[in-house]
C-alpha cells in the first residue's frame, strides 16, 4: 500500500504540475507544453487507461490537447513513452491540476497506471518562443534536448529562428520549433523539434536540413553555445484533443 500511495502522490504531481501564475489572465505567455515521460511494459494498458479517462466526464473537461508518443529511439533513457499536454494558458493548467487531484475518474486513472506497471521517469514544462506550423498535424518527430547557458539563450534562439526561416525557402518544412524549459530544468534547458507525416518524410527533411549551407553557418556561429544532451525519434500513438 505504501508503494501505491507513493506512486499516486508522484504521478499526481507528474500529471498535474501547477504554475505559480495560475491566476494570470488569458495572455500569460502560453501555450505551455508539459511533458510526462514514463516507462511502460505493456503499452496497450496505458492506451486503455487513457481512453477510459478521456472518455469520462472529467476527461471531457480536461483543458488541454493531449498526445501519447512512443520514443522509438532515445538513447539510454529508460523512458519508453511520453504524454504531452498543451495548455493554452496557466489557468487551463491549474484547472487540469484540480481535476487530477479531485476527480474520482482521475484517481482511478492513476491507480490503473500503477497496476499496469507504468513508472514515472521525468517531467518538465515550458513554453516555445519559436513554434512554427501546427505540430498536431504531424505524426513523427525528431527531438533534440540541449543545454544553453542563460547569457547565450537569446542569441541562440534568434540565430535558430533566422536559420530555419532561410532554410524553409529551400526545404518544405512541416512543424518545427524551439522550446524553453521552465520547470523541471535538471537535464536540459531547451528542446528543438522537427515534425513530419511519416518516418521517411522526417528522414528526408532532416537530411536536407542538416546538409544545408545555412545550417552549417548556424553551427559555426552558435554551435558552441549549446550542449546536445539527447536526440530522439518519437511517434504519436494516440491524440486526445481538447
Amino acid at each position: 500500500m505504501k508503494n501505491l500511495t507513493t506512486f499516486i502522490a508522484v504521478t499526481a504531481i507528474f500529471l498535474s504540475l501547477s504554475l505559480g501564475s495560475a491566476n494570470a489572465d488569458d495572455h500569460d505567455g502560453g501555450p505551455f507544453y508539459a511533458f510526462y515521460h514514463v516507462q511502460v511494459s505493456n503499452p496497450s494498458t496505458l492506451v486503455s487507461a487513457m481512453d477510459t479517462f478521456w472518455a469520462s466526464e472529467c476527461g471531457k473537461q480536461y483543458p488541454a490537447d493531449v498526445a501519447l508518443l512512443e520514443e522509438v529511439f532515445n538513447g539510454s533513457s529508460p523512458s519508453t513513452h511520453f504524454i504531452i499536454n498543451t495548455f493554452q494558458t496557466s489557468a487551463d493548467q491549474a484547472q487540469a491540476a484540480e481535476i487530477m487531484r479531485s476527480c474520482p475518474d482521475a484517481v482511478a486513472f492513476v491507480q490503473s497506471l500503477y497496476e499496469s506497471g507504468t513508472l514515472p521517469v521525468s517531467q518538465y514544462m515550458g513554453s516555445a518562443p519559436i513554434d512554427e506550423s501546427d505540430w498536431t498535424e504531424d505524426i513523427v518527430f525528431s527531438k533534440v534536448d540541449i543545454v544553453v547557458e542563460p547569457q547565450n539563450q537569446e542569441r541562440y534562439a534568434d540565430a535558430y529562428a533566422k536559420m530555419m526561416k532561410k532554410i524553409s525557402r529551400d526545404v518544405e518544412m512541416r512543424s518545427y520549433g524551439l522550446g524553453r524549459v521552465g520547470f523541471g530544468r535538471d537535464r536540459f534547458t531547451h528542446w528543438v523539434w522537427t515534425g513530419a507525416r511519416s518516418i521517411p518524410e522526417l528522414n528526408a527533411i532532416t537530411q536536407r536540413l542538416t546538409s544545408h549551407p545555412v545550417f552549417m553557418e548556424f553551427n559555426q556561429d552558435v554551435g558552441r553555445m549549446r550542449d546536445v544532451m539527447n536526440t530522439s525519434q518519437n511517434v504519436i500513438i494516440k491524440s486526445y484533443p481538447r
